[in-house]
């Protein structure tokens, strides 16, 4: 088995020898043994080690966990639970559960779905709460002081409404303008972060394999100059145009990486790969006009709307309606019960860029306030980035 084969396999023999154990203690269980109970709970962990994948068990470790701690930890102060189980646990929306604060409903929706993914609450409706056993038990004061004492003994926050790029809880502890910055005085961890994330991709479906890409972006190409430009906005080195230019041979435009001045310096493609470099600013007016398509990767969840909308109004402005396409390639939260992957890195951009990851509805909300349409939709499995498809009216 090759590493990468290994690193994308269940143990099917494990899930075998687990799936036995729990059909046979929760029998056992069920038929008025309660010493069962325990064994059960540690054959459907085996079960749950056994049938993820390595890449899927380090996730859960280095995305899940620590998400889920900080989430516990501010959703007691903005007195989620105690909220949800008054009035005889009526469901209650984000508003009505931000009311005794103050809180943003904003931050409220983000704390409360991530409490939904871990059984804090349950949810019978997007944006619909209800209390469940584990809510009433931290309801009151008792258990839920452990969140508190565990949390705050080592860690302080800061949780404003996250729609300020220059002032959350980044900023907070670490007296710097955005994580960006931060990261520039630090390449080894730059360095790191650039590694992860290529690995990362190389065990999830490529934008290419969700989206139609012939049948958008290839048939109907025009190869005159800037018409034939596939661009991609922000792509780092330049790998994913390395594999676009592998994985869609057909492709017969030119293709041009837009970064900024010293991720341009660091790119690890150029001329000889047939891939054009430019340094870009995508707060600034897009220099190629009417592309066949402007490419955005792992780039918009980073901002706030605010930010989100200048950089998609250089965007239209650059476009030609009919013809150009703005590709975001992003996660697509689901609007009710969202996967932990998506809940954790949303977690992940409050901290860090006081920025989010976006349900279809929301993202729906972003593209048509720039003027924008999406044309579509596309997503492969659960907790993977999804592919927006967005034209000009």
């Amino acid at each position: 088995m090759s590493g990468k084969e290994f690193e994308n396999s269940p143990d099917i023999d494990g899930v075998a020898r687990a799936l036995s154990q729990v059909t046979l203690q929760g029998d056992t269980f069920l038929h008025g043994d309660t010493e069962a109970r325990q064994k059960l709970i540690a054959s459907a962990k085996e079960l749950v080690a056994a049938a993820e994948t390595p890449v899927e068990a380090l996730l859960w470790h280095t995305w899940a966990l620590p998400t889920r701690t900080v989430a516990a930890r501010v959703a007691v102060d903005l007195k989620l639970f105690e909220t949800t189980v008054q009035d005889d646990g009526r469901p209650k929306t984000n508003e009505e559960l931000a009311a005794p604060t103050g809180a943003s409903p904003a931050l409220v929706k983000r704390i409360s779905r991530a409490c939904v993914s871990m059984h804090m609450l349950d949810e019978k409706g997007p944006g619909l709460y209800v209390p469940n056993r584990l809510t009433h038990l931290l309801s009151g004061p008792g258990f839920v002081g452990s969140i508190i004492h565990l949390f705050d003994i080592t860690q302080e926050y800061r949780f404003p409404k996250p729609d300020n790029a220059l002032d959350g809880p980044f900023q907070y502890a670490n007296g710097i303008g955005t994580a960006f910055e931060w990261l520039a005085n630090h390449p080894e961890v730059f360095q790191a972060f650039y590694s992860y994330v290529h690995a990362l991709r190389k065990h999830r479906p490529s934008w290419t394999d969700i989206y139609p890409v012939h049948e958008k972006l290839v048939n109907g190409l025009k190869l005159d100059g800037d018409a034939s430009v596939f661009v991609d906005i922000g792509g780092g080195t330049g790998q994913i145009l390395q594999d676009f230019r592998a994985d869609i041979p057909e492709y017969r435009g030119r293709l041009v990486l837009q970064e900024i001045p010293e991720v341009i310096a660091a790119a690890t493609v150029g001329p000889d790969d047939g891939i054009e470099l430019q340094v870009h600013d995508f707060f600034t007016p897009q220099p190629i006009k009417g592309a066949r398509a402007y490419f955005l990767r792992s780039c918009l969840h980073d901002w706030p709307d605010e930010q989100c909308r200048t950089i998609l109004g250089h965007l239209k402005d650059a476009m030609e309606p009919g013809y150009s396409k703005i590709i975001i390639s992003d996660a697509v939260m689901a609007d009710e019960k969202a996967t932990w992957q998506h809940v954790a890195l949303d977690i992940f951009m409050i901290a860090q860029l006081s920025a989010q990851e976006r349900t279809e509805s929301e993202w729906h909300a972003l593209v048509e306030s720039c003027g924008l349409k999406i044309a579509g939709i596309y997503n492969k499995g659960e907790g993977n980035e999804g592919v927006v498809e967005i034209v000009a009216e």
